[in-house]
């Protein structure tokens, strides 16, 4: 599928996995949203990306519908549509669960749940009226497997899985699609910021190009068909 002119919106997208993909669907000539509660940061990297693209930044608290709602606004003045939602914000804690305060759970479940089914409600109503979107959830391993010290972000990534599953048998007959990716471990920062590659663990362009090769797929494709559902 042509990607070149199609619009997408990136939560995390001023740095690691989010900017990775951001750079990745740069390339193919998509337009790039920006979005994150560092307005400074994803306005720089909005600025790199715009050479050849346009890119713009919004601040976003993506656990607060309110928050999502004013950014969208400046969506909407800028773009008729978006094309592609990647949900990739994260946060984690470490912490057993016996001594978890309730405030840093409701942090991480808002952010890596929450937060993407805010932002999948934002951008529904045009996807479904174009009868075209592309959602993809960044998961992880830990959606799958459960570890000590990690209930809270466990929870959250099998609760996304849950979500993305389910909201595409509600969006299927738009056209729409809807993917989860549940990579292991990812080195962020990337190389380039912390000055080395760490050897066995997934770069974040790894997650990039499987993210621009999901987007490319022909609309008849179906993710099941291919067979390609972990990404790990």
């Amino acid at each position: 599928m042509e990607l070149k002119g199609k619009v997408a919106l990136i939560s995390g997208g001023g740095s690691g996995i989010g900017l990775a993909i951001a750079r990745g669907l740069t390339k193919e000539g998509v337009h790039t949203i920006l979005a994150s509660r560092r307005y400074d940061l994803v306005s720089k990297r909005a600025k790199e990306l715009s050479s050849s693209t346009k890119s713009i930044a919004i601040e976003v608290d993506i656990r607060s519908k309110s928050s999502i709602e004013r950014a969208m606004e400046r969506v909407w003045s800028e773009f008729s549509t978006v094309d592609i939602l990647i949900n990739n914000s994260g946060v984690g804690t470490d912490a057993l669960a016996v001594d978890l305060a309730e405030s840093e759970w409701d942090r991480v479940i808002e952010t890596n749940l929450k937060g993407a089914f805010l932002l999948s409600q934002a951008v529904l109503p045009k996807m479904i009226a174009n009868r075209r979107g592309h959602i993809i959830n960044i998961s992880s391993q830990a959606g799958k497997h459960g570890y000590a010290n990690a209930t809270a972000y466990c929870a959250s990534k099998f609760g996304l899985i849950g979500f993305g599953l389910a909201l595409q048998e509600e969006v299927r007959s738009h056209n729409i699609k809807v993917n989860n990716l549940l990579p292991a471990l990812v080195q962020v920062p990337p190389p380039e910021e912390s000055g080395q590659v760490r050897q066995g663990v997934l770069q974040v362009e790894d997650l990039a190009e499987t993210v621009v090769f999901l987007c490319k797929q022909p609309e008849r494709v179906k993710i099941e068909d291919i067979g390609l559902y972990n990404f790990a």
